[in-house]
Parts: structure tokens; C-alpha cells; sequence
């Protein structure tokens, strides 16, 4: 199947790059693989269920834990769904959080096809004004979740406590580029590609670097966690990040995938760890300021 895409791109750019451009977008934009995995289908049965709407379609939301303990979103990414931070989110709940995941568009249980940044964006800023927090929230992030959550959060003055980025690509610009080589378009057909892309999200596409964003976030600190060798995101990335944003943290890890890693037992002690030590440094905050 990848030989006769690449072939067909291939030719495509060179007969016509507009088309090439366009189509090759297109497909970037479909999750090819929604399918939910076995060990992901109990969450669903012991979620609570609602949902919020918007103009693509009603946004499939889950919570779990304590209404009244400390929020945390739980952010999925590419070709994933809310169940897979499943196993992050039941131990945030035993812990006492107020724990809310959701599915992206074209992912889960969404009927809509295709899925980008800005749409992916707009949801998640939808679900955090629906919540309405009144008090600074964290977010867990995996892969692509974690750019949607930078880039949502780029266009809030919501106030964030703690967010961790289990992986997370940086360039979009970066992102093309491996993908217009993938499947061999051309340059014209790629810098095709990329016009579509700054047309949907007005904006250059140089200005979406996670790297970048993070000067435009009101957050207290970031925790980068990654595999050494992953080979779906090269560690190079969350360096990037790391050298840029302030009051961050970093920690390459070995052995725990790219995938894999939302299931591991040490990453989640880290997660819930960090979300922890937050909690309650704010505690201490709050009491030192009483006592004065």
C-alpha cells in the first residue's frame, strides 16, 4: 500500500503539484488507524459520560475521581483516543483528582473523517471553558495532544499549574517535512501542502513551534518525559522545548516506547509524583500566606 501511495504522489507532482499539494493534505489529515484497543474498551464502562457541544460535532467527554478534588485534562494523541491515558487517568482519580478526558475529532468514537491542529485545538479549548476552572488546573499530554495543548493554550489566559508532556513533536514546519518526503511529493507540491495549512490556520506555519509557544502560557512548570530511542518522536524534540521554556523539567527515559509508555508503571509514579508535589506546593503556599 505505502509503494503505490508513494508512486502515485510521485507521478502526481510531477503532472500537477497544486493537485499533489492538495490531495497530500488531504490524507494528512485522516487518522488512518481508530482502532480502540481491548485493554482500552473497560474505561469506557467505568467512566462517567457527557458531553459538550460544538459545531463539529458533540465533543465525547469522561470523568473521573473527585468533583471537588484538584483538576487535571487528560490530552490523548495521533490516531488514539480518550481510553488511552485510561490507565494515567484511574490512578489520578484513586489519588483524589478530578480527572476529564476526551476524544478529539476523528478519533474514538467520532464520526467526522479528518482532524488538524486548529480543529483539535478549538475542542480543547472548548472542553476548558465548559469546565470553567476557577482555580489553576494541570494537563497531562501524550504526542500529538501535547502540541494541541501548547497551541491551545498559546490562545487562553486560562492560568495552568502543571503540564506534563509525555513525548511531543515541536515544528509543524518540521512535521511536512518529514511527511512530504514520506510520500514523495515534490517541492512545489509540498510548499503547496503547506499553503493549505497556513490558510486553515492563519497564521505561518514557523509560528507553531512548541519551542515557542510556551512564552505565550501562563503556567507554573512543565515536566518533559521521553524515550531515549523512540522511534515515532525523536527525543531531539522535547530537548528543543526543554532549552526554551522556563521552569521545566526533563527526563529521558529507556525502554517505555512511544506508545507504550502511557501503560508504564514508573511513568505513571511520575505523573502522579509531579501532580502531587504540585498539589501540594500550593497547599504550603496557602498556609505560609495565613500565617502572615
Amino acid at each position: 500500500m505505502l509503494k503505490l501511495i508513494r508512486s502515485y504522489f510521485r507521478a502526481a507532482s510531477a503532472l500537477s503539484p497544486k493537485m499533489a499539494g492538495n490531495q497530500a493534505f488531504e490524507l494528512f489529515q485522516r487518522p488512518l488507524n481508530k482502532k480502540i484497543r481491548k485493554k482500552e474498551m473497560s474505561f469506557f464502562k467505568v467512566a462517567k459520560t457527557f458531553k459538550i457541544k460544538h459545531y463539529l460535532e458533540d465533543i465525547q467527554c469522561y470523568e473521573l475521581g473527585n468533583p471537588l478534588g484538584q483538576l487535571v485534562l487528560l490530552v490523548h494523541g495521533w490516531e488514539s483516543n480518550a481510553a488511552s491515558m485510561s490507565a494515567i487517568g484511574l490512578k489520578l482519580a484513586e489519588k483524589g483528582h478530578h480527572v476529564i478526558l476526551f476524544n478529539l475529532p476523528a478519533h474514538g468514537f467520532s464520526k467526522l473523517k479528518k482532524a488538524n491542529i486548529k480543529m483539535c485545538k478549538e475542542v480543547l479549548l472548548e472542553v476548558i471553558n465548559h469546565i470553567n476552572p476557577q482555580q489553576p488546573f494541570s494537563i497531562v499530554s501524550h504526542s500529538f495532544g501535547s502540541a494541541v495543548t501548547s497551541y491551545a493554550l498559546s490562545k487562553t489566559t486560562h492560568q495552568v499549574d502543571q503540564l506534563i508532556f509525555l513525548t511531543t513533536p515541536n515544528s509543524i514546519t518540521k512535521i511536512f517535512e518529514d511527511y512530504s518526503k514520506f510520500i514523495g511529493i515534490n517541492q512545489q507540491a509540498h510548499e503547496q501542502l503547506c499553503k493549505r495549512a497556513e490558510n486553515i490556520l492563519h497564521e505561518p506555519l514557523e509560528g507553531i513551534r512548541v519551542d515557542q509557544l510556551g512564552a505565550k502560557i501562563r503556567y507554573n512548570h512543565l515536566l518533559l518525559i521521553h524515550d531515549a530511542d523512540d522511534k515515532v518522536l525523536p527525543k531531539s524534540n522535547t530537548i528543543e522545548i526543554y532549552n526554551q521554556w522556563p521552569n521545566s523539567e526533563l527526563k529521558l527515559l529507556e525502554k517505555t516506547g512511544h506508545y507504550k509508555m502511557l501503560w508504564d508503571q514508573k511513568v505513571i509514579s511520575m505523573v502522579i509524583e509531579q501532580l502531587s508535589y504540585g498539589q501540594q506546593t500550593k497547599k504550603e503556599k496557602s498556609v505560609y500566606a495565613m500565617a502572615f
